[in-house]
C-alpha cells in the first residue's frame, strides 16, 4: 500500500512539471537586483523593482505613498527617541498584523483593475518558479501569498539578527553578536542612520526602507551564505553543467547519486569522520555505474559561522582521494538541514535540464538514511518548507534510497534566509 502512494506522488510530481501554463516556465530569465541575498530571499520585491510599470502604480497609489511617507518619518523619530533601545527603533521597520491586512486588501483591489500587475503576476511570478508552491491559486491569491511570505521574512530577519530571538536552528543559525551589548546596539543605530539620511533613495516603495534594513542585518552579521560561490554555473559547477550537455541519461539507472554531507564539529576538520564514510557509501554506487553524476550537499553549516565548506571540502575528497572527474561532480554549498539537501539537489536538475521524471539515488550513513526514509521526514518537510522536496521511493540498501524531484522545489522560504 505505502509503495502505491509513494508512485501516485511521483505522478503527480512529474504531471505538476509538465503543466508549465500553471508555473515554471524552464528558461525563464528571472528579475535580478544587486544582491543575490535578495533575489534568493525577495524575489517578489525585486521584480517590483525592475517592472517600471509596476513600481509606479505602486508609488503613485494614495495608500502605499502613505504607508511609505508615514514609515519615513516614525524611523526618523526613532533614531533621535529610542535611545539605545534596538526593539524600539526595529519596531519602526516591521510590519504590524494590522497593517499587513491593509495592504493585502490594497493589493486585491489593485489586482482588479490593473492590467499591469495582473500581467506581472502572469509573466513574470509565475513563470519565475519563484512562488511555484502557490502555483495552483490564483493570480490575486499568488500574490498576496508572495506579498506575505515576503513580509514574513523581513520580520524574522528583524527578530533574529535584530532582536537576537533564535530561530529554529540556533546552533547554526543565530545572530553572531550579542544583541545587548553597547557595540552592537551602537552599530544597529549607525546603520538605520546611514541607510534612513544617508544612502540615496532610488525608488519610494512602501517596502523598500525595511528591505534595505533586513538585508544590512544580514550583511552586518556576516550572514552571506545564501551568496558565497555564486553564480554556481559559472564557477563550482561549470565543468559539470557542460558535461551534462552530453550525457546519454538513458545508459543508466538513475540520474544522480546525491551524497548528503555530515558538518564536522570543530573549526580545524574540513571533514567529519562521518562525512568521509558518506563520500565511501556514495562513491560505491557511482562506480557501480548507477548514475553519470555525484551531487554533494552541505554548506557552512557546522559548527558555528563554520570556515568550511561541506559541498566544497566533499568535491575535493572526491576529486583528490577517490579520482572522480570534475565534470561528474555538481556541488550545493547552500543546504543547511536534511529537508534543504534533498530540495537544492533538486533545484540544481531543474535549473541544469536533468531528467526529472528519472529517479535518483539520495545515500548516507545508515542512522541518517533511516531518518531521511521515516515519514517523519515527510511531516517535517511539510512543517517547514510546505511542500516534499521529493519523493521517497525504495529502499536500495541500510545507505541507498531512491527519489523522483519535486518542482516545488523552487519555491523561495525567507523564513530560513541562510539557505531560502
Amino acid at each position: 500500500m505505502r509503495k502505491i502512494i509513494y508512485l501516485v506522488l511521483a505522478f503527480v510530481t512529474i504531471s505538476g512539471y509538465c503543466q508549465k501554463a500553471k508555473g515554471f516556465e524552464l528558461g525563464y530569465v528571472s528579475s535580478i537586483s544587486g544582491s543575490v541575498i535578495q533575489d534568493k530571499n525577495f524575489y517578489l520585491l525585486t521584480a517590483i523593482q525592475n517592472d517600471k510599470a509596476v513600481s509606479q502604480l505602486l508609488e503613485k497609489n494614495s495608500f502605499f505613498k502613505t504607508i511609505f511617507e508615514n514609515q519615513q518619518q516614525e524611523i526618523g523619530y526613532k533614531l533621535t527617541s529610542c535611545k539605545d533601545s534596538i526593539s524600539c527603533l526595529i519596531s519602526g521597520y516591521q510590519f504590524e498584523e494590522k497593517e499587513l491586512k491593509n495592504i493585502v486588501d490594497e493589493l486585491q483591489i489593485l489586482m482588479k483593475d490593473e492590467k499591469v500587475l495582473q500581467d506581472f503576476v502572469k509573466n513574470n511570478l509565475r513563470s519565475s518558479g519563484k512562488y511555484e508552491n502557490f502555483k495552483n491559486s490564483t493570480d490575486t491569491e499568488l500574490l498576496l501569498k508572495a506579498w506575505q511570505l515576503c513580509a514574513q521574512g523581513m520580520n524574522r530577519i528583524m527578530k533574529v539578527y535584530g532582536l537576537g530571538e533564535a530561530p529554529q536552528y540556533a546552533k547554526m543559525d543565530s545572530v553572531s553578536y550579542d544583541v545587548q551589548s553597547e557595540f552592537y546596539k551602537g552599530s544597529v543605530f549607525m546603520w538605520s542612520d546611514f541607510l534612513h539620511n544617508k544612502k540615496p533613495k532610488e525608488n519610494a516603495l512602501f517596502f523598500q526602507e525595511s528591505l534595505d534594513f533586513s538585508l544590512a542585518l544580514m550583511y552586518m552579521n556576516h550572514r552571506d551564505e545564501v551568496e558565497r560561490y555564486e553564480p554556481l554555473e559559472e564557477k563550482e559547477n561549470k565543468k559539470a553543467i557542460a558535461h551534462i550537455k552530453q550525457i546519454n541519461f538513458d545508459a543508466f539507472d538513475y540520474a544522480s547519486v546525491l551524497i548528503l554531507g555530515n558538518g564536522p564539529e570543530n573549526y580545524q576538520d574540513r571533514l567529519s569522520a562521518i562525512g568521509k564514510l558518506n563520500l565511501q557509501l556514495g562513491v560505491l554506487e557511482y562506480e557501480a555505474k548507477k548514475a553519470p553524476l555525484i551531487i554533494v550537499s552541505g554548506g557552512h553549516a557546522h559548527p558555528f559561522r563554520a570556515t568550511y565548506c561541506e559541498a566544497i571540502e566533499m568535491k575535493k575528497e572526491l576529486m583528490n582521494v577517490h579520482h572522480i572527474p570534475e565534470e561528474n561532480i555538481l556541488i550545493d554549498p547552500f543546504a543547511r538541514h536534511t529537508t534543504t539537501n534533498l530540495r537544492n539537489a533538486t533545484r540544481l536538475m531543474i535549473g541544469y535540464q536533468m531528467p526529472l521524471d528519472k529517479k535518483s539515488i539520495v545515500v548516507t550513513n545508515a542512522n541518517h538514511s533511516d531518518y531521511v526514509g521515516n515519514p517523519n521526514f515527510n511531516a517535517r518537510c511539510m512543517e517547514e518548507l510546505g511542500y516534499l522536496p521529493a519523493v521517497i521511493l525504495k529502499r536500495l540498501n541500510s545507505t541507498a534510497i531512491e527519489f523522483l524531484p519535486n518542482v516545488e522545489s523552487l519555491h523561495q522560504n525567507p523564513i530560513d534566509p541562510l539557505d531560502p
